[in-house]
């Protein structure tokens, strides 16, 4: 009996280590750690309980975190930063939360915000999938999705982040009217994004336009040179 009992509570607990596979959480990206250097690592260690959200906790008050009522922005895989830097001076009037999985851009977005007094700018070091549970209905105005990873072969699809379960919950946390954002230099990714944002009912026809604030990043060059030209989309969030 006893090693009956033991063997129940090892499956039990291997069961608990596994998790249930259909509700696992499908990663969207790969990860790519590097470390920092001394300069930056300072920066970071002084600059991030501050101006950092955190990917997991009870829903958020955004008039709260930014001590405004302004219209919200969420940036995915800010990459190196340079956007997101590039882009709060510009616009003082909008709020913009960036995300990425990787130190060094969420370092380099810091050290902005220190340089330009950036206080409409917040990051999050983590994953956009945990984080938008954190996001009350309709609450953001914009969502960008800027050259993601592509995940290219048919296996890894699910793995993208243009897939049906991850735009259900942006078009829960946008506001109508409120814009969803792709820019990709992968044809079949754009192509079966605009499949998969037709297919939830809840967003426009897609339109193609360049937003004039979208730097080109080294990342955008790097595609053109290899050939692949980078193509714009948004579809607004509508009301059916």
């Amino acid at each position: 009996m006893n090693h009956v009992k033991l063997r129940l509570i090892g499956v039990t607990v291997c069961a608990v280590l596994r998790g249930d596979s259909e509700n696992r959480l499908v990663r969207t990206f790969r990860p790519r750690r590097r470390k920092l250097g001394p300069e930056l690592s300072k920066i970071y260690d002084r600059l991030k309980d501050g101006w950092s959200i955190a990917e997991h906790g009870p829903t958020l008050d955004l008039g709260e975190v930014f001590a405004n009522n302004n219209q919200v922005c969420l940036e995915i895989g800010c990459g190196r930063g340079d956007l997101a830097v590039s882009y709060g001076p510009l616009h003082p009037d909008t709020n913009l939360i960036a995300i990425d999985i990787h130190t060094r851009g969420i370092a380099n977005i810091l050290q902005g915000i220190e340089n330009d007094a950036l206080v409409n700018t917040r990051v999050v070091e983590g994953d956009v999938l945990v984080l938008l549970k954190r996001f009350a209905g309709a609450s953001l105005s914009e969502i960008w999705v800027f050259f993601p990873d592509p995940w290219p072969k048919p296996r890894e699809h699910r793995r993208r982040l243009m897939r049906p379960d991850v735009v259900q919950e942006f078009a829960r946390v946008l506001k109508i009217g409120g814009v969803l954002r792709l820019a990709t230099d992968i044809e079949d990714y754009w192509r079966k994004s605009i499949t998969v944002v037709d297919s939830g009912g809840t967003f426009s026809e897609p339109i193609f336009e360049r937003p004039d604030w979208r730097i080109e990043t080294v990342f955008e060059r790097r595609g053109i040179a290899e050939g692949r030209p980078p193509v714009d989309i948004y579809w607004v969030r509508e009301n059916f």
